[in-house]
């Protein structure tokens, strides 16, 4: 997530105003009766792409009334096609943020999400994830940008401004998705007023920051506006729209809010002083912070000019003056000539209107263009202009504190050399003599079903204190088996247990960990983590085998070793957040897991568990690394604790499906809650379907 806390060390000379708690109609309405010129050029733009203005819409900018039309939806519908998801691999991670085409094949996004030309090189940007009225992820365009063509950033001003390749990877055009005009007069918005963000928050399908979305200040000495609204990380990038859905700002910033003593709040009404381990909508997000379009148009045509693109310079200026989706839209409505639909296909392209001469001879882009000049006079109050290149955004952000809301994703540190991990550990509960607990075996049945290691006919995939077996069709865990010990003498490292942040390496709060493929099986035999993080937060990543489990040792790259290896998606699983999450419900998964973890302070535990893989488990639609993808998801998940008794090693079976609580005894019994999931162990796998055999555990169950 690209997300840094920048130290409140600079000028606070953009610090917002306080924001009134509502708006005050009344009060805007006098204020507009005593400015007449401003009310003017507030209606003037409620016709400036050619549309009427309603009754509704005066009203509104009057203050009187807070209802919209009903082609507010339509509208928004319309500008919603030159948004799109970014997707920027890195060395160390994934980013994840949103971005939108404002001039033909020309995308626009902030400067600390493509910050260097090698970065926009390798990113990909994809039109149309979103769900369609189905709940379903509908055709998604993936295109790649081309730097080498065009490309200039600011960092005072947050933008990055790159050209797109002309064809998607499936041959779609990038002409199709029009673009969003940059008006570069000022006066679109004003305090009181609401505006309406596009986003890919966290890296989701597209959504909307609908309403309470009020303007908290528009000061035209500066280059920023200020708003409430729900944005996250991955929200960068995102276009700030007035009522009449005509760009205003591009979203730059947002802060988490914060009580007396600097704790985060949290949406369930909770204060906590780490956001670790967080997702970025379970926090209250204020104070978001744009950048102005009236300072950015000049600014990105000035870098055009001096960095070397003059014909983009040119195709900008046009871009200007109209031609735009909206202007496109309101002209064909008026017309009734057939505009695209909005989820764009290259089906439809054949039907379209042709294409005249080029918009910028010489200039190589998607399709010809042609943009209707729209002779516009705007009225400005002398000193009204402001230079484009205005140092102070950065300080801005820095004064206050704000957070850069790109999503990024970085790969925890995992170290090398896997074909030598030991895996489970048979001899863990020190039975004494040749007494162990075997890793249970895989039947002829599930043989073939189990995914082998690559040219090689062994089914274990050994990590550190822990193996897993795959299921090679349903792409996840045939089942896991772990050596557990959260005795403090083994978590702590002279006394002092390591933190996630040191395990990781992962320096920031807010990045979270991106999960790896295992090399030594097929990818099609695995999960990729795009699945997991582009499922619209339909799952968490479930750990089969808890990091927190596995932590444990004598020394510190040990304890990192085991860390490190739980993030490979082998050991990964879909859950539901109310069930993986010991605090999202009650009596769960996450919850067993803590009772496992706190019983295993006094003994040492052997965990066997996995998903359930019944095959009348119901389907989702995700995207894997190749594309769409359909996978069954796991309804019931099963543990088998084994500990070691007075008489010896004693197993215990559940099967879970809804939550539960913790369990509070300093041995492993089970309570009543427990007792209701408490499941035979011949019963368990019979839910296996003889893939696996548990002969050897039936004979200890208790």
């Amino acid at each position: 997530m690209l997300l840094k806390q920048i130290p409140k060390s600079t000028s606070e000379k953009y610090q917002p105003a306080a924001t009134p708690p509502e708006v005050d109609f009344a009060a805007k309405a006098t204020d507009a009766a005593r400015s007449p010129a401003k009310l003017a050029r507030r209606e003037s733009f409620l016709t400036a792409d050619g549309q009427t203005a309603t009754a509704l819409e005066q009203e509104a900018l009057l203050g009187t009334n807070d209802l919209v039309e009903w082609n507010f939806l339509d509208r928004c519908m319309c500008v919603s096609r030159p948004v799109c998801r970014i997707i920027v691999p890195r060395p160390e991670g994934t980013l994840r943020a949103t971005g939108f085409l404002i001039a033909p094949g020309v995308l626009l996004t902030n400067h600390h999400v493509l910050n260097d030309p090698s970065w926009a090189a390798s990113a990909t940007i994809e039109f149309g994830y979103r769900y369609n009225i189905a709940g379903e992820i509908g055709r998604v365009e993936i295109f790649d940008l081309a730097p080498g063509s065009f490309f200039v950033t600011d960092e005072p001003l947050d933008f990055a401004a790159v050209a797109v390749a002309p064809r998607s990877r499936t041959g779609a055009n990038i002409a199709d998705f029009s673009f969003l005009r940059l008006h570069a007069e000022t006066g679109k918005l004003t305090e009181g007023d609401f505006v309406t963000i596009l986003q890919h928050p966290d890296g989701a399908p597209l959504q909307i920051a609908l309403r309470e979305n009020k303007v908290s200040e528009v000061d035209p000495a500066k280059p920023v506006i200020w708003y409430h609204a729900d944005t996250a990380h991955g929200s960068s990038g995102s276009p700030v729209l007035n009522d009449s859905f005509q760009l205003v700002a591009l979203h730059s910033a947002g802060r988490i809010r914060r009580d007396a003593n600097g704790n985060y709040a949290l949406r369930n009404g909770k204060f906590v002083p780490s956001v670790e381990g967080l997702k970025d909508s379970d926090v209250i997000w204020e104070d978001n912070m744009g950048i102005r379009v009236s300072r950015l148009a000049p600014a990105i045509r000035e870098r055009a000019v001096t960095d070397g693109f003059p014909r983009y310079a040119a195709l900008l200026e046009q871009a200007l003056t109209g031609g735009d989706v909206l202007a496109s839209a309101i002209e064909a409505a008026r017309t009734q000539v057939r505009m695209p639909s909005n989820v764009d296909t290259p089906r439809e392209r054949e039907a379209r209107p042709g294409a005249a001469s080029p918009l910028v001879p010489g200039l190589t882009t998607a399709r010809d263009f042609t943009i209707p000049l729209q002779l516009r006079v705007s009225l400005e109050a002398p000193g009204a202009t402001v230079p484009a290149r205005i140092a102070g955004v950065a300080g801005l952000r820095s004064a206050l504190g704000d957070t850069l809301e790109a999503f990024r994703m970085q790969i925890p540190v995992i170290y090398d050399d896997l074909p030598h991990r030991k895996g489970y550990d048979p001899k863990f509960l020190q039975l004494g003599g040749n007494k162990k607990i075997a890793l249970p075996k895989l039947t002829a049945a599930g043989k073939l079903v189990a995914a082998k290691l690559t040219g090689s006919s062994n089914f274990e995939l050994k990590y550190h204190k822990f193996s897993v077996f795959m299921h090679k069709t349903r792409r996840l865990a045939l089942f896991t088996a772990a050596n557990i010990d959260w005795s403090e003498a083994a978590k702590e490292i002279d006394g002092v247990k390591p933190t996630r942040r040191q395990l990781t390496g992962i320096e920031d709060e807010f990045t979270i960990e991106q999960w790896v493929l295992d090399e030594r099986i097929a990818p099609e035999h695995q999960l990729p983590d795009r699945f997991y993080n582009d499922d619209g937060s339909a799952f968490d990543k479930g750990h089969l085998v808890r990091r927190e489990d596995v932590c444990w040792g004598k020394t510190f790259e040990d304890i990192q070793k085991a860390n490190g290896d739980t993030y490979h998606v082998t050991n990964c699983t879909p859950q539901v957040e109310p069930f993986n999450r010991s605090g999202s419900g009650q009596d769960n998964w996450g919850d067993f897991e803590n009772e496992v973890g706190k019983q295993s302070k006094k003994e040492k535990l052997i965990l066997f568990s996995g998903p359930v893989l019944d095959p009348r488990d119901r389907w989702f639609r995700g995207l894997d690394d190749n594309g769409s993808v359909r996978i069954q998801v796991p309804k019931r998940f099963w543990k088998i604790v084994v500990a070691k008794g007075t008489n010896g090693p004693e197993a215990f079976g559940f099967v879970l499906e809804q939550d539960v609580v913790s369990i509070t005894e300093k041995e492993f019994v089970v309570s009543n809650t427990w007792k209701a999931k408490k499941k035979k162990i011949s019963v368990i796998a019979g839910y296996l379907r003889g893939w696996v055999d548990f002969s050897a555990l039936e004979a200890i169950e208790k």
